[in-house]
């Protein structure tokens, strides 16, 4: 479960800027929030503003840090990583980045890095324990070294300036609870980029391919589809078995089973389904990974080609006790202002970015926010408020003049 994520000099963020997934003391919605000894996470964020104000910028800050931990052994992705470096402004200042979060040992980690294009220039782990966190290691330069109360054994280590020291020393201690914790924490973390197509082509293939292999797995994404799309009665794949797919060159046909009012099978192929269908034939596996293991889902543009009431439901699945079983969380950009309302959010859900006249961005909450002396109440009109611009975090339009010269005229 994340708990705080914190960036600075990423992309349009110069200043240190934090997502705070812990519940505030607000008393709204309190069946949105989940509450693990004595602690009380928030299971979704929702962020707002206008384009170009920094929205996809927060997601983005949280996958380049997963992207940079998980390729140490692979040389090409370390080269993709550091071509997609991006500071402030593109300065030499290093971006910072760093995680609090709740791993699958039920321990409280936090662990963060600063990194510029070439090196990584510091790098930190440290525990919770009683409220209070305890180094494992610190690195700056090459140089780590190991607090002497959490492993007397181990003292200074000198790596490889481009290596990050927690992905090295989980291959090396797989068996380290710690270590292995906080990276299977970033290993199972998602971002999905829903306004790439060439994504979206990817993922298609490797649901395609698990419907072939669990049959019960089929079942439930047919169920999920005819909750939203009454008109969807089963899928049909060919071929039909995971073994023959090298004979029909790799390729996976998927096709849609509806019935007319006789009862009458038709088949629609794949392409012809709607737009919307087809989005939650995506991210169908992805939300069911983050509501049974506890998966945190990062979605950069969730309400795209969809509508805003089918945007609630799944919403609605992750603040439901008896569907988010594994206490998943939803964090996505969007500019569904339908559900921006009392109704389906508490405040501290809510999150804007804006961008000032220097190109600067800021990430802040609704239920931090304040007009005047006066903190934002809980019966305001969310949506209208935001439209009207009393948030902030909204386009700002110039004029612009059509001109058309003689010659074009005529």
């Amino acid at each position: 479960m994340l708990i705080k994520f914190s960036f600075k000099n990423f992309k349009s963020f110069k200043n240190e800027n934090c997502l705070d997934m812990e519940a505030t003391s607000l008393k709204e919605h309190e069946y949105n929030i989940l509450e693990i000894e004595g602690n009380k996470y928030l299971r979704v964020s929702a962020i707002y503003g206008a384009n170009a104000s920094g929205k996809t910028n927060v997601l983005e800050a949280f996958d380049y840090m997963k992207r940079r931990l998980m390729v140490t052994d692979d040389t090409k992705n370390m080269l993709e990583a550091k071509e997609n470096y991006f500071s402030f402004m593109i300065n030499e200042e290093p971006i910072a980045l760093e995680v609090e979060c709740l791993a699958k040992n039920n321990k409280i980690y936090k662990y963060g890095f600063e990194a510029k294009k070439n090196e990584i220039v510091s790098e930190w782990l440290y525990y919770k324990k009683i409220n209070k966190f305890y180094t494992i290691f610190e690195r700056s330069g090459k140089t780590v070294e190991f607090d002497r109360g959490y492993d007397k054994k181990k003292g200074k280590f000198e790596i490889d300036s481009n290596s990050l020291f927690l992905s090295l020393i989980t291959k090396l201690e797989n068996n380290n609870e710690d270590f292995k914790s906080v990276y299977n924490w970033f290993l199972n973390a998602n971002y999905l980029d829903l306004g790439n197509p060439k994504f979206e082509n990817k993922i298609n293939t490797k649901i395609s391919t698990r419907l072939l292999e669990d049959n019960n797995y089929k079942n439930e994404l047919v169920k999920f589809l005819k909750t939203f799309d009454f008109g969807i009665d089963d899928i049909e794949i060919t071929p039909n078995k995971l073994k023959d797919i090298s004979n029909n060159n790799g390729i996976v046909e998927v096709k849609f089973v509806h019935k007319n009012e006789k009862g009458e099978k038709r088949l629609l192929p794949f392409t012809l389904e709607s737009k919307g269908t087809l989005k939650m034939f995506y991210l169908f596996n992805f939300i069911m990974m983050a509501l049974k293991d506890g998966m945190v889902l990062f979605i950069d543009e969730l309400d795209a080609k969809l509508h805003p009431l089918l945007t609630r439901y799944l919403i609605n699945l992750f603040h439901d006790n008896t569907k988010n079983t594994g206490n998943g969380q939803l964090i996505y950009s969007t500019h569904d202002t339908v559900n921006l309302n009392k109704d389906t959010f508490r405040r501290d859900e809510i999150w804007f970015t804006e961008k000032d006249k220097d190109g600067v961005s800021e990430l802040f909450s609704l239920s931090d926010y304040k007009i005047g002396n006066s903190k934002i109440r809980n019966d305001a009109t969310y949506n209208k408020d935001y439209l009207t611009g009393r948030y902030g975090a909204i386009p700002v339009f110039e004029e612009f003049k059509v001109e058309f010269s003689d010659e074009k005229r005529n």
